[in-house]
C-alpha cells in the first residue's frame, strides 16, 4: 500500500497534481502502446491530429497534464504557493506540449508513402511479358519501380518478343508507357 500512503500524504492541492501528472503518464504510455501497435483512436480528439497541423490531441493533452501535474506537485510539496504552482505548472505543462508536438509532427512526416507512382518507371529496364507489337498496343512489360514489380502496358515503336530487355522512356498514362529495345 506504498502507493496509497504516498498519494495520501500531503496537502489537497499536492493529491490534486498527482492525480492529474498520474492521468498525464497513463495517457502517455497508452499512447506509446497504441502507437507501437500500429492502433489508432477515433474519437473526439484524433490521435495524429499533430500531423494535419493541429495542436491539440491527445498526444499533447498527454503531455501538457503530465508537465502540469508533476511541476504542480514538485513545487507544492517544496512549499511554493498553490497559484505559484500552478503558474509553474501551466508554463511547463505547455513547453511539453509544444515539445510533444513538433516530435509528433516529425515522426510523421517519417512516414513512408508506399504509393506506385509510374513515372517512377521513366530509365529502368524491363522484361517484355507479353510481345510487343511494332507500333500497336497490346504487349506488357514487367519494370521493378519503388522496390516492387509491376506489370505495364507497353508501346514500341519496333517488335520486341517475349523475354526481350527493353528501356522505358516515356510514361503515356497512368498504366501505359513507352519503351525502346535495349
Amino acid at each position: 500500500m506504498f502507493i496509497l500512503d504516498w498519494f495520501n500524504e500531503g496537502s489537497l492541492a499536492l493529491q490534486i497534481f498527482r492525480v492529474v501528472a498520474a492521468v498525464g503518464l497513463i495517457m502517455a504510455i497508452l499512447q506509446v502502446i497504441l502507437r507501437l501497435l500500429g492502433a489508432d483512436s477515433d474519437v473526439d480528439i484524433d490521435t495524429d491530429a499533430d500531423a494535419d497541423g493541429h495542436v491539440i490531441s491527445w498526444t499533447t493533452l498527454a503531455g501538457f497534464a503530465l508537465g502540469f501535474g508533476t511541476t504542480g506537485a514538485l513545487m507544492v510539496g517544496s512549499g511554493y504557493s498553490v497559484p505559484a504552482a500552478s503558474s509553474g505548472g501551466v508554463a511547463t505543462g505547455l513547453v511539453i506540449a509544444t515539445g510533444f508536438y513538433f516530435l509528433m509532427r516529425g515522426f510523421n512526416r517519417l512516414k513512408e508513402d508506399n504509393t506506385f507512382r509510374i513515372e517512377n518507371t521513366v530509365g529502368k529496364t524491363a522484361t517484355v511479358y507479353v510481345r510487343i507489337p511494332a507500333r500497336q498496343s497490346g504487349g506488357q512489360v514487367q519494370v521493378v519501380a519503388q522496390s516492387r514489380m509491376m506489370t505495364l502496358a507497353a508501346l514500341c515503336d519496333s517488335e520486341v518478343a517475349t523475354g526481350g530487355k527493353v528501356k522505358v522512356i516515356e510514361v503515356i498514362d497512368h498504366e501505359t508507357v513507352r519503351v525502346t529495345p535495349v
